[in-house]
């Protein structure tokens, strides 16, 4: 499948998340993974732009001021859908915050269709881009399944957890998951 097409799906469907998700605030017990897994869509979706999308980017079009712009809103997305971990997931400051990152992965969508995917869909072969589509959707499922060179990856608090610390939940790390790599070394 063609990288681009993948990414424009990924997200249309990472959108729909985070929507259903403001719907649904404050998270009911029914929701609570659903948060989750929105949380960990992002994640997966930001990760395999970074390593895929913005690498053939740097090496295809240089220092381009719109494309590095677009991709240092990853890491307000990333900040957002941190802070909304760190909230209780219920009151309109929640669902305020789950808005917020909506609207900023909304807008990210936006400009990257709008004006990273034409740059590189003109520099890239359609070859090249079914097999880097091949490779993101490959990265995109293992990201979401929590495998191999995860980065850290959202998940549900253990039962062991008390309810105060359940409240706060951070990010925390799947078992077997390599610790996050220093910025820039993907």
């Amino acid at each position: 499948m063609d990288a681009l097409d993948l990414l424009e799906q990924q997200h249309r469907d990472v959108c729909a998340l985070l929507s259903r998700l403001a719907e649904a605030s404050p998270v009911g017990v029914g929701s609570e993974e659903a948060f989750y897994a929105a949380l960990r869509a992002v994640e997966a979706h930001v990760r395999v732009e970074e390593a895929y999308v913005y690498i053939a980017c740097a090496s295809r079009l240089g220092d381009d001021t719109k494309v590095r712009e677009a991709r240092e809103e990853h890491t307000r997305i990333l900040d957002a859908a941190r802070v909304a971990l760190t909230m209780p997931r219920t009151g309109p400051q929640f669902a305020a915050m789950i808005a917020a990152l909506r609207e900023r992965f909304e807008k990210h969508a936006d400009v990257e269709e709008d004006v990273v995917f034409p740059k590189l869909k003109r520099s890239l072969t359609d070859e090249e881009l079914d097999v880097l589509g091949e490779e993101i959707e490959r990265s995109y499922n293992r990201l979401l399944a929590g495998a191999g060179d995860t980065r850290t990856t959202y998940t549900r608090p253990s039962e062991e957890d008390d309810e105060e610390d359940a409240s706060r939940a951070e990010p925390r790390m799947r078992r077997g998951a390599r610790r996050p790599a220093p910025r820039g070394a993907i």
